[in-house]
């Protein structure tokens, strides 16, 4: 059961999360996350609770889209507790058609599971060179 609990949370950290930034799909994004998830994301204040993440969420892509690749390194699940490391790489580009960029994070996720789904329980990452 263990390793489905894995490939689950895989699945939301390489996909279900990356299509949601991706399609900027804000009910999506807030639907990752437990009521008491808390976001911290570099360089803003941290979030905390649903609606506060997706707001900050939507401020990160008013100016810009992105494009992330996830890749999960490390997965851990003890009961209904588990947490991956992993690295990302998006291309951000700028709506005002200013040129693309590319950036890399190291993303570490508690994930809590609620009702047979993982989700977000607290999400931190950082710029890498």
């Amino acid at each position: 059961m263990k390793s489905s609990d894995k490939e689950k949370i895989r699945t939301v950290f390489e996909e279900v999360y990356a299509a949601n930034v991706r399609t900027e799909n804000l009910s999506g994004y807030g639907e990752m996350y437990t009521e008491d998830a808390l976001w911290m994301a570099p360089g803003v204040p941290d979030r905390l609770g649903i609606s506060d993440i997706v707001e900050g969420f939507s401020q990160q892509i008013a100016n810009n889209s992105i494009d992330p690749i996830f890749t999960a390194e490390e997965i851990e699940v003890m009961g209904d507790f588990g947490y991956v490391v992993g690295m990302s790489i998006a291309t951000v580009s700028p709506k005002d058609g200013s040129p693309s960029k590319q950036v890399k994070f190291r993303a570490l996720w508690l994930m809590k599971k609620e009702h047979h789904t993982w989700k977000i329980s607290r999400q931190i990452w950082n710029n890498k060179p």
